[in-house]
């Protein structure tokens, strides 16, 4: 089994917003993730499945997915408590009689004094304090939303390089059974020759059933990684399968522009909305803790003479306006974790990418030597092994040594180009930048 190095390179970077938002934005970030393994679907398909490419699978993902409908209800939850938080008390509506109903001159009501008036409280500052504070609560819950996009967004795309990893892995063991098939047969010609060994016979019809073991093992773990597909993109009335090239080095940023991307990360970000938050929320106790000013004004009504009259006045609380400096001072320090927290991520994403790309440019390199090292020369001494095996100049434990070793080549190289798509799918959700779209 050959692979063409030179093609399976070639990579185009696009960058495109695969989202449009109807209830929310979603970010830049995401936009990372969707493009980050977007393979074409090339394999054949019948009337029951249906090839789907990164990118669809991920935008089905974010759009069936339960952890992405609860933000709706929370962006709901965060309204009413805006709409709530601009309700102001209510005026007072205050009726007041004196001297009625009493001894002697007053037992009656022709004396009396009646009052009608409206008392209202002076908390305009108060209300916006509390609807600014509101928004800003609420706006927290964008970051949320993008975090979980990001982290479902990676975890499809693993799930979706696994799947396509397994269909490379049943190819090669499919053509290894072929293999092995074809070598049992010559080994029984020349039994019946008169040239071959009864023990080889044996060792090699163990060796085919081992073969169709191997594929058995791993169409059974391609169904188990189906089921995992179709409950991520939130589909199970077809049979969407995903296709497409594995052999492809994706373009990797350095690490320089990886850190400038590092920086705008959703979770560093949301470290910042939080103690704009706080900062809101400290704001609003120093507003809670100032006098509020009631005026009340009214109608006074005298029965003795039928007259009228305006009353007014106000009441302004008397005390110091320190009665929430506990409170503030809470605020204060957890305004400090935040900013302390944020700041051990930051060290923690940045010794993360730094560990990545290394580990990026190692698989990389195992690529290249196994491509244009290892495989050439085993393929090289397996054409060999079999010519002298004909002519009776090897033993079969060589031969049978050499052809594993030519095929376990070829799993570790499926295996290790599926460990640089995932450590770059772990490099784009912890930078979110733009990616590219593999070619075939």
């Amino acid at each position: 089994m050959t692979f063409n190095s030179s093609s399976n390179r070639s990579c185009k970077p696009i960058t495109s917003r695969f989202y449009q938002r109807t209830h929310f934005w979603c970010s830049r970030y995401l936009l990372a993730c969707l493009m980050l393994f977007s393979i074409s679907a090339v394999a054949e398909t019948t009337d029951s499945t249906y090839p789907v490419t990164l990118d669809e699978a991920i935008q089905m993902t974010l759009q069936n997915h339960p952890e992405m409908s609860r933000y709706q209800y929370q962006k709901q939850r965060f309204d009413g408590l805006v709409k709530q938080a601009s309700v102001g008390q209510k005026p007072k509506l205050d009726v007041t009689i004196e001297d009625a109903f009493g001894s002697g001159d007053y037992s009656g009501f022709d004396i009396a004094q009646t009052t009608i008036g409206i008392t209202w409280i002076l908390d305009g500052d108060l209300i916006d304090g509390r609807v600014k504070a509101s928004k800003q609560a609420a706006s927290q819950v964008n970051f949320e939303r993008d975090i979980q996009a990001l982290d479902l967004s990676a975890n499809t795309a693993k799930i979706f390089i696994e799947h396509v990893a397994l269909q490379e892995q049943i190819k090669l063991a499919r053509l290894n059974l072929k293999q092995t098939e074809e070598a049992y047969q010559s080994i029984v010609s020349r039994n019946q020759k008169g040239k071959g060994s009864t023990i080889d016979t044996i060792q090699m019809k163990a060796n085919v059933a081992r073969a169709e073991l191997m594929i058995e093992d791993l169409e059974h773990e391609l169904k188990a990684s189906q089921r995992r597909f179709l409950n991520q993109v939130g589909e199970q009335s077809r049979l969407l399968t995903p296709k497409g090239n594995l052999f492809s080095i994706p373009h990797v940023n350095s690490f320089d522009e990886s850190l400038v991307k590092l920086k705008q990360h959703p979770r560093l970000s949301s470290f910042a909305n939080k103690s704009r938050v706080l900062e809101s929320q400290i704001e609003l106790a120093r507003i809670e803790a100032e006098p509020k000013w009631e005026i009340s004004t009214g109608v006074r009504r005298y029965e003795r003479t039928s007259d009228v009259g305006i009353v007014a006045g106000f009441s302004v609380p008397l005390g110091s306006s320190s009665s929430n400096a506990g409170k503030i001072q809470s605020l204060r320090a957890e305004q400090s974790i935040y900013q302390v927290e944020a700041e051990v991520l930051k060290r923690e994403l940045n010794t993360q990418l730094y560990v990545l790309l290394q580990e990026i440019e190692h698989s990389k390199h195992v690529i290249d030597v196994n491509q244009e090292t290892i495989i050439p020369l085993l393929k090289e001494a397996k054409e060999e092994v079999n010519k002298a095996y004909e002519i009776g100049r090897t033993s079969y434990l060589q031969w049978f040594n050499i052809h594993q070793d030519y095929l376990a080549a070829h799993l570790n190289l499926i295996s290790t180009y599926k460990t640089l798509h995932l450590q770059n799918i772990e490099l784009q959700r912890l930078t979110g930048t733009s990616l590219e779209t593999l070619e075939n």
